[in-house]
């Protein structure tokens, strides 16, 4: 049985790279699928699987960014092409918006995985400009070989289509930082609201939150790598990146202790502060203790900005 699997991370999904793996492991040990085709939507997805997927368990996993940057947003308010009026957020991310669109116009019976990647790289690099990412494939290359028609099925309007090896799906000139993609709604918010009515001013207030959520996940963590590495050391430590091919941290149960500890004193990550992950990764890649980790999150965050982004009622996120 061939399977395909699509998943994007939502604001309220927090899974760890080692959890997703061993359940992969062991549906491949029960059997569960012959291959198994795997997009992946996140920033810094391609750290879910580097170091980690082996080959062998005829899994052919492609993501939407390396492991070292953000993914993008696309059709967004104020970019061509843009949202219909009544929309404020972004309608689709840069690469799922890709195979998704390339698969829509294609004929799936001729057109292989591979085919499909080197578009969907291309169009989602965006002409290699600040405004892209850079898809990565992993696992069993080989599937790659296959039709998609296997995975996906295939709309009979497009069997008459003949493959050609150039992307007619023009990537837009700009897109979002898939980080970003709230502040563009809150903006988007407070500026088509009347001068002066609650609904403007509540989209402000969301705004100013988010924005002091941000600069005091920022700081605490550029704090705390001071604090257990030094002024001029805890920068270089906590932005480190490993060489390919290794890993995002060795040790996965230190990792989500960290998150732990570090939410405990300062509050909740959410998704924008899974952009620290790679920096409580190196924390225990350094070999900091979980008590010596408390102590400087305890000293580097006295108090926690108002407002939901920082509250802990949906739990820790590890």
């Amino acid at each position: 049985m061939e399977v395909l699997a699509f998943l994007e991370c939502l604001p309220y999904l927090i899974f760890f790279a080692d959890d997703l793996i061993d359940i992969l492991k062991k549906k491949h040990a029960l059997g569960s699928y012959k291959t198994l085709v795997f997009y992946l939507e996140a920033c810094e997805s391609g750290s879910i699987f580097e170091g980690l997927l082996p080959e062998g368990l005829n899994i052919y996993a492609t993501t939407a960014s390396n492991a070292v940057e953000s993914s993008w947003g696309t059709y967004c308010p104020g970019e061509y092409p843009s949202p219909p009026q009544e929309y404020e957020t972004c309608l689709g991310d840069l690469y799922s918006v890709a195979w998704m669109e390339d698969s829509d116009m294609h004929n799936l019976r001729t057109e292989t995985l591979h085919q499909q990647y080197e578009l969907v790289r291309k169009r989602t690099s965006n002409g290699n400009t600040a405004y892209g990412s850079h898809v990565m494939q992993f696992g069993d290359i080989g599937i790659s070989r296959d039709h998609l028609f296997a995975y996906f099925g295939t709309n009979p309007a497009n069997d008459n289509f003949t493959f050609v090896g150039e992307n007619s799906l023009v990537p837009p000139t700009k897109a979002v930082n898939q980080r970003d993609a709230d502040l563009v709604h809150f903006w988007d918010k407070y500026r088509k609201a009347p001068d002066g009515s609650a609904r403007k001013a509540e989209a402000l207030k969301q705004f100013m939150e988010v924005m002091s959520h941000r600069m005091h996940i920022d700081n605490s963590i550029k704090l705390i790598g001071k604090l257990l590495f030094g002024i001029e050391r805890g920068p270089e430590v906590l932005n480190t990146v490993r060489p390919a091919g290794q890993p995002l941290v060795d040790d996965w149960k230190c990792l989500k202790k960290m998150v732990r500890t570090f939410e405990a004193d300062c509050g909740s990550l959410s998704q924008y502060g899974m952009k620290h992950m790679r920096s409580l990764a190196n924390i225990c890649n350094a070999g900091i203790q979980p008590e010596k980790m408390a102590e400087a999150s305890a000293q580097a965050c006295v108090s926690i900005p108002s407002g939901h982004w920082g509250s802990l009622e949906k739990g820790f996120s590890a």
